[in-house]
């Protein structure tokens, strides 16, 4: 899930750069990228016991690939806007969608399987008035980028069904402690 997010944000930022958007549009996917490197680190780090140097060697090696490949994509994505290939620009525009939406399917796995979603309420709406917001900044500029919004939107749909699911569940086990009895607590100390 992280390895996506982290290749589908290098890619939109390579996207989001050549086609001119905002300054914040343009950030925003490296910052993003940049947080879920550091989860990454983290997982190496406390899962699987890599040492200090270890850790900032992957951290290196990542960054640079991250660099490499940001600066590919850009210089193709520039190349395929001046020569006006539209289905190659769409495509490149489209592509970190993609890579972000297949990264919400092992949550989606998770939540199915265990019926809780683990994610935060306080995360959950942040990213979906970040995509909100962010499509509207769109709107704002000289013609509505409708490629740029998809990789929003997708992420607005999915934090959505999200949402639903954590609701649902909810559901499930309220009615589970109703019918056999248990007593549900609202705060740890109850």
């Amino acid at each position: 899930m992280l390895y996506l997010w982290f290749a589908g944000n290098m890619l939109y930022g390579a996207y989001a750069a050549a086609d001119g958007l905002y300054f914040g549009l343009v950030i925003q996917p490296q910052l993003f990228a940049f947080f879920t490197l550091l989860n990454i680190l983290q997982v190496y780090w406390y899962a699987h016991k890599w040492s200090m140097a270890k850790t900032l060697v992957a951290c290196v090696v990542l960054c640079a690939a991250y660099a490499g490949l940001h600066v590919g994509f850009w210089q193709a994505d520039l190349r395929a806007i001046a020569d006006h290939r539209d289905s190659a620009v769409t495509f490149l525009g489209v592509l970190p969608a993609i890579f972000i939406a297949v990264g919400f399917f092992p949550e989606f796995y998770v939540c199915i399987k265990e019926q809780s979603v683990e994610m935060s309420n306080f995360f959950i709406m942040l990213d979906i008035l970040g995509g909100v917001f962010s499509t509207i900044s769109l709107a704002f500029d000289h013609t509505f980028d409708y490629v740029a919004s998809i990789t929003y939107l997708i992420v607005v749909l999915l934090d959505i069904v999200l949402v639903f699911m954590k609701v649902s569940n909810a559901d499930i086990t309220s009615e589970t402690h109703v019918r056999y009895g248990m007593r549900m607590c609202s705060s740890p100390y109850d």
